[in-house]
This record gives structure tokens, sequence and C-alpha cells, in this order.
């Protein structure tokens, strides 16, 4: 392999370095972060929201049995008062023991309107607490949108670079040998992504040793095209 394709096979690694640079700073945009944050506010008012929306259900649920109830509590006291005055009942003990029974199907029906009261008042409540937080929501579904468009922009500007640095890999690839780019790529696999490393003044710029005398001594003598690598990671070596 000529000292053209040792350069150009460099030129690969510096590319596929900076695209995995680009790759990770994708991974890492500080707006995918901040999507994220907005993501779990939004998803923390739905379930408030739906807590509360529960919580109003159980409320109508109740004022709906407590007028049922009071409903047939108010037409027994009116049949019972019916009864009291129609001339149907004579018995002074008897006539007693029905008017106590109108007096406590009255006491029932007021305390039951009392409750009623209440149930619509809190249900009134949390009726103002769900459309607080649908107003809160909307600016917080509205903060989501403007975070993935911010986050989209982003990663095309990302994406962008990547592209240019992929074609610009592809344009230096094209002229290096098979056999060198298949050894190029098992390496790379292998060793975090550096598979190429500069030989300069007898270190490998790869793992930042430096290589024994004799060692150094061969490559600087082996033929052009040989193909070397350090003794200590393994890297190709392109001597400069």
């Amino acid at each position: 392999m000529s000292d053209d394709h040792y350069q150009r096979l460099l030129a690969v690694q510096d590319h596929d370095s900076r695209i995995d640079q680009f790759r990770h700073r994708l991974d890492t945009l500080p707006e995918k972060a901040a999507l994220a944050v907005r993501q779990v506010d939004s998803k923390r008012l739905v379930d408030q929201r739906e807590a509360v929306q529960m919580r109003r259900l159980e409320l109508q649920r109740n004022l709906k049995r407590n007028e049922d109830e009071l409903a047939a509590l108010e037409d027994r006291a009116k049949r019972e008062h019916n009864r009291l005055y129609s001339g149907e009942v004579t018995g002074t003990r008897e006539l007693l023991t029905l008017q106590e029974e109108v007096d406590g199907l009255r006491s029932r029906c007021s305390a039951m309107e009392s409750d009623a009261l209440e149930l619509m008042v809190a249900i009134e409540g949390i009726e103002t607490d769900v459309a607080a937080l649908d107003t809160s929501l909307e600016a917080a579904d509205a903060e989501v949108v403007s975070a993935q468009q911010l986050l989209a922009e982003a990663e095309a500007a990302v994406q962008a670079e990547i592209d240019q640095e992929t074609a610009a890999r592809s344009a230096e690839a094209a002229d290096v040998p098979e056999a060198a780019l298949a050894s190029y790529e098992a390496l790379r696999a292998r060793m975090g992504g550096v598979a190429v490393a500069r030989l300069r003044n007898g270190t490998c710029e790869g793992c930042h040793l430096a290589l024994s005398a004799m060692e150094l001594d061969r490559i600087l003598h082996a033929p052009a095209d040989e193909l070397c690598h350090c003794e200590e990671c393994g890297r190709i070596l392109v001597r400069t």
C-alpha cells in the first residue's frame, strides 16, 4: 500500500472520528434533555387532571345517589304527611307515632339537602381546578411542541454535518485497497472506533506508548506497501 493510500486511510479515520463525535453530539443534544423535561411536566399535569377528574366523577356519583335517596325520602314524607291529615288514622297514639315519623323523615331530608349542598360546592371547586389544569396543560403542551421544533432543528444541523463528513469519508475510502479497508473496519470495531494512528517520534498516537527500538527500526525500514501495526495496541500505523 502506497504512502498516499496510508494518508487516505488516515483521512478516513479522521472522518470516522468526527462522525462518531457528531453522533455522540446528536445523542446528547441539550435540546433533547429540554424536551424530556417538558414532556415530564406535561405528563405530570395530565396525571393531576386525571386524578381530579376521577374525584369529580366520584362526587357526582355521590350527589346522584344523594338526590335519588332524597327524592325517595321526600316522597315518603309527603305520603305520611297526607296520611296524618287524611283522617285515615284516628287513634291518638297512632297519630303521635305518625307525626314523629314525619318529623324524622323531614329531619333526614334536611340533613341530606345539606349534604347535597356540600357536594355541589365541592364539585364546583373541582371544576375550577380542572379548568386551571386545562390551562396549564395547554401551555405545557405548547412548550413541548416548541421544544420538539428546537430539537428537530438542532438534529437537522448535526445530521447535515454527519452527511458532509460521510460524503468526504466515502471519497477518501474509494481509493483505499479493499483489504486494508477491511482490516481497518475490523480493528475499528475492536478498538473503540480508532483503528489508525500516526507514528510520530517513535510513539503511537493511538495508545501514546513508545515502540521498542527494534520494532521501530523494523517499521521504518519495512516496504512502503506493508501494513504495519502498533506492537502495543494493534492499531494500523501511518509513518509520518
